[in-house]
This record gives C-alpha cells, structure tokens and sequence, in this order.
C-alpha cells in the first residue's frame, strides 16, 4: 500500500512539473530558452575619444570623457557622430581608426581623413590630453550630411562642418595636415602596445622569455633563455607594424634565433621561431604584466645586475605613474643564476618630479630598492637597484603618455 502511494505521488509530481515547464516555455522553446548577451569594455582611441555616438548589439550610447563604450562579446560597434558614418570593427578592448577601415593602416587615406576630421573636432585643440568632441558640435552634427572620407579632398569635404563646428563652441577648428595625423596615429599605436610582455616559447627548444615593446619606436626588445642556449639577448629589427596584422620581428643576434609574431589584442602577442643554422622551430606566446588600469604615463625598462652581484638576472621593470604621481609596477625576472625562472614581483613608489623611488618588499621588510629619473616630458627612464642579498644593477628604457 505504501509503495502504491508513494509511486502515485511521484506520477503526480511528475505531470505538475511537465505542466509547469510548458507553461513557462521550458523545453527550448519561446523566450525561456534566451540568455542574455556577454558584454564588455572597450576604448575608441587616437587618442582617447569622447563625444562620439556606439551602437554594438542592444548596447549604446557615447564614449565617455576615457574614449569608454560597452560592446556585446564577438559583435561589431558601430561609431558615428550625428549623420557621419565613422565606420564599424568587431568589439574588442582599444578600437582605432585602422580597424574601422577594411584593410586600414596607418598610410591609408580613409584611416587619415578619419584621424584629420577627429582632430579637427577636439575641443582645446591638444590631443595630448585626449580628443573631446563638445555637446554643442554632437548636437549640430545631427544636421550634417555624411563625409566621404575616401576623398583626396578632405577640406572641400568638411568645408560647411568645419564652420559649423567653430559656431557651435565657439573654437575655432583647423583641419590638420596628412602628415600631422599620421605622426599622431603612429605616436598613439606604439603608446597603446608599449610595455612588458612576458611568456614562454616551445618546439625543438623551450624556456621563458620577457620583451618590452619601446615606446618611441615600437620594436621589441629583452630576454628568452634557452635550454640548450642559456640567456639570449633579443633586440628588434622590425618594429610593430602599423596596420591590423600588427607584426614584429624580433631576435638575438650571437645565436641567430629569430621571433616573428604579431599582436592577437592589445595585451597579447604570439607567433614563431626559429634557427635557422641548426633548423631548429616552435612557437611562442605572451601577455601583458603590469599595466595598471589607473595609469596616466607607462614606462617599461630591461635591467641587468652587475658583475660583482652574487647572483646575475636579467629581466624587465614596469613602471605605471598615476595622476599623483604614484608609482605602480612589476619586477619580471627571465632569468637568474640561481635558477630563478619567469618570476613576477610587484613593487610601489613615488616620483617626485623626475626622481623615482621604488621598493619591493618582502611582508614589512624592504627586499629591494628602485631609484632612477623617469622624465615623463621627453620618455625617458634609467636607474639602478639593489637588494637585500647584495645583488645590484642597473636599468634604462622608455615610456609615454596613455592620455
């Protein structure tokens, strides 16, 4: 009798549920089945701009006064102001105007017309500190035509925008020169690239590798340590490539061994290499370290130890300042002689003026220092360090502005 009941009841239960699913529209069917998209952040930069309209899925708005807008995960955004078409690229973290350009680069003429009529809008006229497109121009810009900005002739183009746009906010707006915008964009690809990098790298040969990607002339340099090599010493021979592939060729010149790679997102990088005198390959792969989402200037630096240390290392300082000029960083050690491998340590300092000052510690004790000049008006960095063990060294590199 209990077992009759109880199966009773089950069946019961059973056929309330199944009526309960279909009601609701379970089963995969109607609503009930749909999730809501991933979203993420991005910045549209060149520098960082503000003022214009995004659309990216259900997601829109204008990018705030950091270049910020909210993109739905694997869709495009689209960027306009007013009736002006910008163009559109697939979401994705820092957006320039070479991804809005099918094929763009940094010599391309609709990429420099777009970066011309960017700077013409911003606001003060100093797109060092970022471009900001006024709420009186984006209001005017709802009565604009669209530009053709494959145009050789930007300036008859923008001619009844240019006048209006000096109405609205009463600046007057200057249409800069081809040459002025393509200086501007390239100074902005390297800044938004520049830093630290560190991975490893596998095939006929493996071990851990950290480059810094200069921030005057984007090509990449520091140290991988091979197995069967020991330390190599790489230093670029062609810089980060201004276009959407983002490539780099990088190498150590005792040994032969060469780097190609390329840019996967603005904080990751990956490609090959190889040897050729004994035909030796792999592949390799890194991320960024450091990097500090507060930071106003990046400065990157490799450092070496002196002969006299008691322990050798090679390896990368990051230095991230902030509008009060706090420092925030990383000591990334390659490589040490007393077999210390792809190790990461954080450090925190001021800068006073020009002169920096840095500790890494160890819970209350100072196991390291970090003193140098970091001149944030011409982007240079060096200085040397010590720590606790006796081990000093010395370290140069530079930085630049992030906006």
């Amino acid at each position: 009798m209990t077992f009759r009941l109880t199966t009773y009841l089950a069946r019961l239960f059973s056929f309330f549920s199944l009526f309960l699913l279909i009601s609701c529209g379970g089963g995969g069917g109607g609503n009930g089945g749909s999730t809501t998209p991933t979203t993420a952040t991005g910045v549209f930069k060149d520098n960082n701009v503000s003022g214009v309209t995004y659309s990216s899925g259900a997601q829109s708005g204008t990018t705030g006064s950091d270049g910020s807008f909210t993109y739905e995960t694997g869709q495009p955004v689209s960027f306009n102001l007013g009736n002006v078409t910008l163009g559109s690229a697939t979401g994705k973290s820092v957006i320039t105007p070479i991804d809005l350009v099918a094929g763009g680069n940094s010599s391309s003429t609709e990429v420099l017309n777009l970066v011309r009529f960017l700077l013409m809008l911003d606001t003060d006229g100093d797109p060092s500190n970022g471009i900001t497109i006024s709420s009186a121009v984006q209001a005017i810009a709802e009565n604009w035509s669209a530009v053709d900005f494959t145009t050789g002739s930007l300036s008859s183009e923008l001619v009844t925008i240019i006048s209006d746009a000096s109405s609205a906010d009463g600046t007057s707006h200057t249409l800069p020169t081809t040459i002025t915008a393509q200086s501007h964009l390239e100074t902005t690809l390297r800044c938004v690239r520049a830093g630290a990098y560190s991975g490893t790298f596998s095939g006929d040969d493996s071990g851990p590798f950290g480059v810094l990607v200069d921030a005057s002339t984007g090509l990449l340099s520091g140290f991988a340590y091979s197995a069967f090599d020991g330390l190599l010493s790489l230093s670029g021979s062609t810089a980060v490539s201004f276009d959407q592939s983002a490539t780099f060729i990088s190498g150590d010149v005792s040994s032969g061994a060469t780097f190609s790679g390329q840019f996967t997102s603005p904080n990751t990088l990956a490609g090959n290499w190889n040897l050729s005198s004994t035909a030796e390959s792999g592949s390799f792969s890194g991320s960024r370290i450091g990097g500090a989402t507060n930071a106003t200037y990046r400065f990157t630096g490799s450092f070496t130890s002196n002969a006299s240390s008691p322990v050798t290392s090679n390896g990368l300082f990051t230095f991230d300042v902030d509008s009060s000029d706090n420092v925030t960083g990383v000591a990334h050690t390659v490589y040490a002689s007393d077999g210390t491998e792809n190790e990461t340590v954080s450090f925190t300092g001021s800068l006073t003026g020009s002169s920096l000052v840095a500790q890494i510690m160890d819970g209350n004790v100072v196991d390291a220092t970090i003193t140098g000049t970091l001149n944030k008006a011409t982007g240079t960095l060096s200085g040397s360090w010590s720590d606790m063990d006796g081990n000093t060294g010395t370290y140069s590199g530079r930085g630049c502005k992030l906006n």
